[in-house]
């Protein structure tokens, strides 16, 4: 690699991963308490945003050189087809599971509205999925760094979501499936932003494009989290 410190730059973007933690719009969903129905909300939202993970991630596949659909492809089987931590069930039935552990069905999640703030999060994901690939892998992988224990030493946002799903409702942790299956999922998944970045960026310019879209996907991401926050807000507390 050439006129790149690699060690550091990846280090710069571990900094901007906890960073992105303490953000007011990032602060403003962990601090909102879970009730029933602002449970239903946000596991309602939460199925959404897997499936626009989905979406993201065949965008970057789609125009990635081979090694990275290899990676992007084993990626995406545990996400589509079949992950052994979870027996063999994908992630996105983990989700539906997750969601009727909250009162919410299948039928529910289709045809639910999205709040309008969320809604427009996910149409800028997708915006940035059709740029060039690395800038379209750098966006969607980001987000798997910000759930990882391994990058974010205070917790992802998996493990925060069932911290707050165990103290506000009561629910033990083992029947959170979904949660615990990410924990340990999104370590490993945050990896292969690591992987592909040591292949690629050969100089500055390359490391230039990836800071930039790393930014604009922290941005969309804050907005996401904020969106999500603010649609559970407008839900009372139960009495």
């Amino acid at each position: 690699m050439t006129n790149v410190n690699f060690d550091g730059f990846i280090e710069r973007i571990k900094i901007m991963a906890n960073d992105h933690h303490k953000t007011p719009e990032v602060q403003y969903l962990f601090e909102t308490r879970f009730s029933r129905e602002r449970a239903r909300c946000w596991t309602i939202h939460q199925a959404h945003f897997v499936r626009n993970r989905r979406d993201c991630w065949a965008l970057a596949m789609g125009q990635a050189p081979l090694d990275v659909k290899r990676e992007i492809w084993l990626h995406e089987q545990d996400e589509l087809i079949s992950d052994p931590r979870a027996g063999g069930e994908d992630h996105y039935t983990l989700t539906t599971k997750e969601a009727k552990l909250l009162g919410v069905t299948e039928a529910e999640i289709e045809r639910a509205d999205l709040h309008p703030f969320v809604a427009a999060a996910f149409e800028a994901w997708l915006h940035l999925g059709k740029r060039d690939w690395l800038e379209s892998f750098v966006s969607v992988a980001m987000v798997e760094a910000i759930n990882s224990n391994s990058i974010i030493p205070t917790g992802g946002f998996s493990y925060k979501s069932r911290e707050r799903l165990v103290s506000d409702l009561g629910l033990p942790r083992e029947t959170l499936i979904n949660r615990n299956i990410h924990i340990e999922a999104d370590q490993e998944h945050a990896l292969v932003l690591e992987r592909v970045l040591r292949r690629h960026v050969k100089n500055q310019a390359a490391q230039e494009v990836v800071m930039n879209a790393l930014k604009k996907t922290l941005v969309i991401d804050r907005a996401y989290r904020a969106g999500l926050g603010f649609a559970m807000n407008q839900i009372r507390l139960d009495p």
